[in-house]
């Protein structure tokens, strides 16, 4: 989708939207990938990137975590001391030609120190936006969107 007026073109616009096969099929990657993120199965979360995973945390304003090790020392370790018990609460699911698109609510107690956040026991209630990016029905990246401002707040 173009706009000549403009100059304004949307990527991706031009590519068919996927059918309910690959649909189905992309959402079963995505569940088996929550479901073992939410129970802190961090090799069953690896499991779900056949190509080798890699997260983008946008909020922490860093390159992408690639790799099993990059992504436990940048995003997991910390994440889990702090929030032992997080929720998810899924609010809409989304389907692209190249991705599927969760927009969910995430809460839990702080329970350690987080990313220069000292640990006062509070907790956070904020949206966050997950991106999984497929390759047909091969998932290849996660880019997760959140306001680190929001959870600053909440916890200070």
């Amino acid at each position: 989708m173009a706009s000549d007026e403009h100059g304004f073109t949307l990527p991706g616009a031009d590519l068919p939207q996927p059918d309910a096969d690959l649909r189905a099929r992309r959402e079963a990657v995505v569940i088996a990938h929550t479901i073992a993120e939410t129970q802190w199965d961090i090799d069953g979360v690896f499991a779900t990137f056949p190509r080798g995973p890699v997260y983008r945390v946008q909020a922490f304003e860093e390159g992408p975590l690639v790799g099993d090790a990059a992504i436990r020392k940048g995003y997991f370790d910390d994440m889990q001391q702090a929030f032992p018990h997080l929720e998810h609460d899924l609010h809409a699911v989304h389907h692209t030609p190249t991705a599927v698109i969760l927009e969910a609510q995430a809460r839990g107690r702080q329970e350690a120190d987080w990313r220069g956040i000292p640990n006062r026991g509070k907790s956070i209630d904020a949206p966050v936006c997950v991106i999984f990016h497929f390759d047909g029905d091969v998932l290849i990246d996660e880019t997760l969107y959140f306001d680190v401002a929001t959870f600053q707040r909440q916890l200070a």
